[in-house]
């Protein structure tokens, strides 16, 4: 990888829209980018070329945890008609070569750009052509491209990364957002809870257990809003490796997201709430990540019997796993 400092500064973010090649899907006009921009380690005055057929590579890490849209700059002289962006939301781990959507401690997500048709542009990275894509970053997620995959004859060129962070005007109960459904908003009106689109486990008789074989605490006793993620992580903690509902929740990667869990008891009952705007919901138990005790754990009633309940572990109830925003 060489920066080469020597080109013409990037080209201004008031360029006129460009085309889009994402997924190798049809090419599809957007604006330069959105929301607040935050740059990367690497200045936004360098230009990277990358000579196709070598082992050069760039990553960028993330500035910070949160949420944000992918812009990358294309400079004029790039020629790469199959540039591949792999974006690591969790991180990844030193080695790992390969690119997996449903690697639940590295999950990958690929795009591929024709650059000649962005050239001198924006591209944005999304998933599955979504505009609306926002990107969760942990502090060590980060995005990479490398030349190893394009014909020698061609330059992989960037000209500036952007992480652009979003804060929307307004959120509302039952709105498609970051994956899943807004199931709760807190009084700021910015943060709340969104629930994925469809059940994880389906219901009883065929649903999912909560332990994982064996008549443990986990710790996982939180009730209260907020405390759902903590919950999930010491259950999958304490019961390792196999088939429960907490694992099912914490391995799931959905519409760009892998930090789903199992709601908490109180979580569990704010979905259930608003079930109406939500959807999908059977009449049906569901499981919370809420423990009593060795043997019985919280869920809630979304049938005629809506009521809280702890009932022994070994039962096989729905799951709607969750992801705080």
């Amino acid at each position: 990888m060489q920066p080469n400092t020597a080109r013409p500064n990037p080209i201004s973010q008031l360029a006129a829209a460009l085309l889009l090649v994402v997924f190798n899907l049809t090419a599809a006009v957007a604006a330069t980018p959105t929301g607040t921009p935050v740059y990367p380690a690497f200045s936004k005055l360098q230009t990277i070329e990358l000579v196709g057929g070598s082992p050069g590579s760039v990553n960028w890490t993330a500035p910070k945890a949160g949420t944000y849209q992918l812009w990358i700059q294309i400079p004029a002289s790039s020629t790469s008609t199959n540039a591949t962006y792999n974006v690591y939301p969790k991180g990844n781990a030193v080695g790992n070569t390969s690119c997996s959507s449903t690697d639940p401690s590295y999950p990958c997500f690929q795009v591929t750009v024709d650059q000649t048709a962005a050239s001198n542009g924006w591209v944005q990275l999304m998933l599955n052509n979504n505009v609306g894509t926002r990107w969760v970053f942990t502090k060590t997620g980060l995005v990479s491209t490398n030349a190893g995959g394009i014909p020698n004859s061609q330059q992989l060129g960037v000209g500036e990364v952007v992480f652009a962070s979003y804060t929307p005007s307004k959120l509302t109960l039952g709105q498609s957002y970051q994956g899943g459904k807004i199931a709760y908003i807190d009084k700021t009106g910015k943060h709340g809870l969104i629930a994925a689109p469809y059940d994880q486990a389906p219901a009883y008789p065929n649903g999912i257990q909560w332990y994982n074989g064996s008549w443990i605490t986990t710790g996982a006793t939180g009730t209260a809003i907020g405390t759902g993620q903590a919950n999930t992580a010491a259950i999958v903690k304490a019961q390792g490796a196999g088939s429960y509902a907490a694992k099912l929740c914490d391995d799931l990667v959905l519409g760009g997201y892998s930090d789903w869990y199992l709601p908490s008891k109180d979580e569990l009952n704010q979905l259930y709430l608003n079930r109406t705007v939500v959807g999908g919901f059977a009449d049906s138990i569901y499981w919370s990540s809420s423990e009593n005790d060795t043997i019985y754990t919280w869920f809630q009633g979304f049938g005629s019997d809506s009521a809280n309940y702890d009932y022994n572990k070994y039962l096989p109830f729905a799951v709607r796993a969750v992801r705080a925003f």
